[in-house]
């Protein structure tokens, strides 16, 4: 009578090519619900994102390059009652372009600043040192630290290292500046960044109605 075969612990093509199929099928899937899911705006974080929730809070802010303040009530930068927001998470309008309005818990400064062309990397992210603090414009413009200029970022009247992965805080006074290295911008540009959060946010009635804002109170923007 003749032995049954053993197996040897080893896969034939008959047996292993069925299973790197269904292997590889089930990648591509995986990566096209990937791609699908990130959408058209790149895999920008909404109110959906796990650990956001919606939210309207209210944040005054100014940027100075030079000592000059960089205006913002311009179209590019602003949003219109007849717009829809850049980023349905953050933005700024008339008449208080000063004031940033959040829409979702956990939005940062960094969010912000690229919804409106910018971008800021410095040391409120994991691995960027002082020497790699710099700010992009619109325009291309790239300003760096460098032995005679650098990046100051004051928070509340607190002078810190980074803002820009920093999430907006309602009520907060932040203050981007560039700038002469040795300046004390708390004496010189501090004084002009604006309280005026508690407008649109309802928190100071005596000083004017957040029904008076195109995006006004802590729930959704009004008409």
């Amino acid at each position: 009578m003749a032995e049954k075969e053993r197996w040897d612990g080893w896969l034939g093509p008959k047996q292993w090519m069925p299973i790197v199929a269904i292997l590889s099928l089930a990648i591509i899937a995986l990566a096209v619900v990937l791609v699908l899911n990130m959408g058209d705006d790149g895999g920008e974080e909404t109110a959906s994102t796990p650990g956001r929730v919606p939210t309207h809070e209210h944040a005054d802010f100014a940027l100075f390059v030079r000592g000059q303040r960089f205006d913002f009530d311009k179209p590019e930068y602003t949003v219109s009652e007849d717009e829809t927001p850049k980023n349905e998470n953050v933005h700024i309008h008339p008449p208080r372009v000063n004031v940033v309005h959040a829409h979702t818990t956990l939005t940062t400064w960094d969010e912000f600043w690229r919804s409106i062309g910018f971008t800021l990397s410095d040391p409120s992210f994991p691995g960027v040192t002082g020497d790699k603090v710099c700010m992009t414009f619109p325009d291309g413009t790239k300003l760096c630290n460098t032995a005679t200029e650098t990046w100051k970022f004051v928070a509340n009247g607190v002078e810190v290292d980074g803002l820009s992965n920093v999430n907006i805080s309602d009520l907060s006074r932040v203050l981007f500046s560039y700038g002469p290295k040795d300046e004390d911008v708390l004496a010189t540009e501090w004084p002009d960044v604006s309280d005026e959060a508690c407008i649109p946010s309802g928190l100071c009635l005596e000083r004017g109605s957040p029904e008076d804002e195109p995006c006004g109170g802590q729930g959704v923007c009004t008409d």
